[in-house]
Parts: structure tokens; C-alpha cells; sequence
């Protein structure tokens, strides 16, 4: 919204094309009374001129030849400077009269001029209330450019949080994506392996049968409370529990589910320690992934996990004697070593897997150490 400010008219405008009357009576007196005086001067050189119209008829016309006497040279001689003063007197009315004339027309086009006040700051007050009605209007102006980049920063803001919102959404998919496959994916596929291995022995031990599935039993019920802890927003009960090590051996005889696998763990507590809740929960997933890649992709015997302090991080190492694979192409199919790439760019730790064909994999995680857990 966008307005024009224009400057209020000073109130002497108003009277541009006034002037003071006075001049103009005066002139016009002036101009009567020498018109008069014109008249008069005018009507009695017109009588004189009859006057001596008539003398002039009288003595040529009349009875005798005589010579005029001195008597009546002498009112002839007063007549002509008689004459001869009203002309002069004639001239100067007329004069008079187109001098007042000239007067009345000069005032007349002559512009107005700006009419005295009798406050001398009467100007000054004037000014002061235009400056004071523009400044109010620029204030005006400005609130309103105010409330528009509020309105602007608002709606940009809104913009933004969805943005936010949208992508944190996008985010937690994903982790929960991850979560399901690394957690309970894992227990059921181990379940299955359980299941598949008793099989072979209903017939020749019915006991480790029966302890197999019941084993299987307590796997499946874990993976429902796992499922309901993710429903709720909660990490795993498994998890969550107190000291790294703890967690990691209920996770590894779930992955062994039946197999002659061996595993070697080297779990330096101190470093454990220096681990935060959530530091704690990615490593525990990165092995997990680690092992049941180990186990069932690689048919690995010997699993070897190791958690060690080094100079500004604490060292995770899973390694195994598998079969290995092409770490340049990967290995076909599944989501394993995405997911632990990705939750070690979560933690802003450097993973490195190395593999090759008969040769077994080994996947190192260098997990910084924060100030917090460090305190």
C-alpha cells in the first residue's frame, strides 16, 4: 500500500489574487475630480471661444469703418491671455486625468500583495502546522510499511516452520525406517532361524527343542514390546538398558538363534562411560547390523565386537571370518551397511567397512567424544 503525501496549502494563498482597496478608491477620486475639473475647463473654453466667436461677427460686420479705439484693443488683449490660461489649465486636467487613469490601471494589474498579519509569528505558526500534518502523515506511512513487513515476516516465518516440519517428518520416517529394520526385522529373522533349526531336532533332542522354542517365545514377545515401544515414540526396552555390554549379549544370542558361532567381546566399561544415551542406542544398532550381516549374509563362525577408548573418540570394532564381499560394488539387495552409514552420520562419527570375497568384513566406527559425556 503505497499513498501520496502532498504539502498543505499555506492560508495566504488564498488571498493571492486580493489587494488592499485603498489605492484603488484614491485613484478613483482622482480620477473624478480631474475629469470634473476637465469638464468645467472644457465648458468655459468653450463659451470663451463663443465669446469671442461673436465679437469677431460683430466688428466685421459692423455699421461703421472706424478704427477700433485703444479701449477696445485693451479687453481683446485680456481675452487672449484669458484664452490662453484655460487652454493651459485644459492641458493639465487632461494630463491629470490620463496620469490617474495610467494609476488606476497599473493598480488594477499590479499582483496583490500578501496581506500584513498583525501576529508577526502568525507565518511561522502557519509552517509549523503543515510541517506538523506532514510529519504526522509520514508516521502514518511508516506504521503501515511496519504492519505490511510484520505481515511478510509472518507469513515467511509459517513458510519455514513447514519447511522444518516437513523435513523433520521426513527425518523421522527414515530413522523409524531404520529403527524397524536394524530392531525388530532383525528379531524375527532371527526368530525364524530358531524356528528352522528346530526342526532338526524334534526327533534326536526334544529337550533343546523345547528350550529353542521357548526361546523363540521370549524373542517374539520382546519384538512386540519393541513394536510397542515404537508406536509410542520409545526406544526399544532392550535398549534402554543400563551399561553397554548388558545390552549387547541379549542382542547377540538372539542373532546366533541356533548357529555354532563364536563370539569374542572386548567391552572397555571406561569407554562405555564416555558414551551419551543416544551415542549409546546408534553404536548398540551398528553392531547389531554388523553381527546379523555377519551371521547371515557372510556365514560367519567367529564374531569379534570391541569397544575401546583412543585419543578423542571411543573405537566400535565388529569383525568377522565370513565370506565377504565386494566392498566396491556392495553386497546385493538389503539396507544394511546404508543404515549404519547413516547412523554414524547422525552421531558425526567416520565409519569404514572393509571387505573382500573369502576374506571376511570388518566395519570400524570412530564415535567422537562430546564435552558433556566427557564431564
Amino acid at each position: 500500500m503505497s499513498k501520496v503525501l502532498t504539502r498543505p496549502a499555506l492560508p495566504g494563498s488564498l488571498c493571492a489574487n486580493r489587494m488592499n482597496p485603498l489605492p484603488r478608491l484614491l485613484a478613483t477620486g482622482l480620477f473624478v475630480v480631474l475629469a470634473a475639473l476637465a469638464a468645467l475647463l472644457i465648458t468655459s473654453a468653450w463659451r470663451a471661444w463663443q465669446r469671442d466667436l461673436s465679437h469677431a461677427v460683430a466688428s466685421t460686420y459692423g455699421t461703421g469703418n472706424t478704427a477700433p479705439s485703444s479701449a477696445t484693443n485693451s479687453p481683446s488683449a485680456t481675452n487672449k491671455l484669458a484664452q490662453l490660461t484655460s487652454r493651459l489649465e485644459l492641458i493639465l486636467a487632461l494630463a491629470g486625468t490620463a496620469l490617474a487613469a495610467a494609476l488606476m490601471v497599473s493598480l488594477t494589474l499590479r499582483p496583490a500583495r500578501r496581506p500584513e498579519t498583525h501576529s508577526p509569528f502568525a507565518a511561522t505558526r502557519t509552517e509549523v502546522g503543515a510541517l506538523s500534518r506532514l510529519a504526522e502523515t509520514s508516521a502514518a506511512q511508516h506504521d503501515e510499511l511496519t504492519r505490511e513487513r510484520d505481515v511478510r515476516r509472518r507469513a515467511e516465518e509459517d513458510v519455514q516452520l513447514k519447511q522444518r516440519l516437513l523435513a523433520q517428518s521426513l527425518e523421522e520416517k527414515i530413522r523409524l525406517g531404520r529403527d524397524l529394520h536394524d530392531g525388530i526385522i532383525q528379531s524375527l529373522y532371527a526368530v525364524g532361524l530358531t524356528i528352522e533349526s528346530v526342526r532338526h531336532l524334534l526327533r534326536d533332542d526334544p529337550a533343546e527343542a523345547d528350550r529353542r522354542l521357548e526361546q523363540c517365545r521370549t524373542a517374539l514377545n520382546t519384538a512386540i514390546r519393541d513394536a510397542r515401544s515404537y508406536i509410542i515414540g520409545l526406544a526399544p526396552e532392550n535398549l534402554r538398558r543400563t551399561g553397554f555390554a548388558h545390552a549387547l549379549h541379549p542382542l547377540l544370542e538372539d542373532l546366533r538363534a541356533g548357529r555354532e558361532t563364536h563370539f569374542e567381546l572386548k567391552i572397555d566399561e571406561n569407554a562405555t562411560a564416555l558414551l551419551t544415551g543416544d551415542q549409546s542406542l546408534e553404536a548398540l544398532q551398528i553392531a547389531r547390523e554388523a553381527v546379523s550381516n555377519a551371521l547371515r549374509h557372510g556365514a560367519a563362525t567367529i564374531v569379534t565386537v570391541r569397544l575401546h577408548q583412543g585419543d578423542r573418540e571411543v573405537c566400535l570394532l565388529v569383525q568377522d571370518n565370513g565370506i565377504g564381499f565386494d566392498a566396491v560394488a556392495g553386497p546385493a539387495g538389503g539396507h544394511g551397511l546404508g543404515n549404519m552409514e547413516a547412523r554414524a552420520a547422525q552421531l558425526g562419527a567416520a565409519i569404514r567397512i572393509v571387505s573382500r570375497p573369502a576374506e571376511g568384513t570388518r566395519v570400524l566406527v570412530n564415535i567422537p567424544i562430546l564435552q558433556s559425556a566427557a564431564l
